[in-house]
């Protein structure tokens, strides 16, 4: 694999997500989340799932203790992050919510050095406090005031939540026996049902009302958007980019989800604050720090 695949995996997934995320906006207006995320992880999941069957043929669906065992931590991440999160933003801030973002490395370093003692050098924990202020700067625009915002319940969950999302990432590329597209499939798979039973509860308790035809036409390029781009295949990738250059090393690569949301916001005629411009200056110094790190070790980059 050369420079420029390599460079491209590794980058791709934030991209799509920095792009899902301007367009989460308008859908939220008319879908409820749990029913956003089903639409993004069910019918890429299925066709995922097609291929999987012709590439790997049946064995790649054999139940084992390693099957059950990835199952579990993908409905675990799925419900982290689509159902806990959203909850704890509703009860708190969506900028609570953003600052989360890259904290998750730190989530990932702390969990991988407890399960297989892993370390990592002093400028990875630099690269990480570098990106979370450069977000926080940039979510916060500035005013702390939303600290003091929502029930502290929400901060408790969103917390709970972005912990539970990194057991995916940090577990993908030691599975060495699976390929990515089966570990993809099968911890997609496993969340969304996870999102259907979620979803079933929520509508049964009228909290999540199934959106009518209307809703769904709003938003249908968003959601064609959602399904077909924005739903396993970034997923895929990532684990692809995990295997190369290790699962907290692509978690600090997606802090350039919001680069690319403010850099799109800029282009399509959003406003974006002083604040924003400078929380993104901040982040590409993050990232040409850790560039510059994951380099040393990675040398294909």
């Amino acid at each position: 694999m050369n420079h420029i695949q390599t460079l491209i995996i590794v980058c791709l997934p934030s991209i799509i997500w920095g792009i899902l995320f301007i367009m989460a906006t308008p859908i939220f207006q008319e879908v409820s989340p749990i029913y956003f995320a089903i639409v993004r992880f069910l019918p890429s999941t299925m066709v995922a799932l097609i291929i999987l069957f012709f590439v790997e043929g049946r064995t790649a669906f054999r139940v084992d203790k390693r099957f059950l065992f990835v199952m579990l931590i993908g409905a675990f991440a799925m419900i982290g992050f689509n159902v806990i999160v959203w909850i704890g933003i509703k009860l708190s801030s969506g900028v609570m919510g953003a600052i989360f973002q890259p904290i998750q490395p730190l989530f990932a370093i702390i969990v991988s050095f407890i399960l297989f003692r892993q370390k990592f050098n002093a400028l990875t924990f630099i690269t990480i406090i570098i990106a979370f202020f450069g977000v926080f700067f940039a979510a916060s625009e500035g005013n702390l005031a939303f600290l003091t915002q929502g029930e502290p319940m929400g901060f408790f969950l969103i917390f709970i939540g972005s912990f539970m999302v990194v057991f995916t990432g940090i577990f993908g590329p030691r599975f060495k026996d699976y390929s990515v597209l089966k570990f993809t499939v099968v911890t997609n798979g496993s969340g969304v049902v996870a999102l259907l039973i979620f979803a079933f509860v929520e509508n049964s308790l009228g909290f999540a009302p199934l959106p009518s035809m209307e809703n769904i036409l709003n938003v249908k390029w968003e959601l064609l958007y959602t399904g077909i781009l924005a739903g396993t295949l970034p997923n895929l990738i990532w684990y692809k980019g995990a295997k190369i250059i290790g699962a907290v090393n692509m978690m600090l690569v997606s802090n350039l989800v919001p680069v690319v949301t403010i850099s799109g916001s800029i282009l399509i005629g959003f406003g974006v604050s002083y604040y924003e411009l400078i929380g993104t200056a901040i982040i590409f110094v993050a990232m040409g720090i850790h560039y510059y790190n994951v380099k040393r070790n990675h040398p294909a980059l």
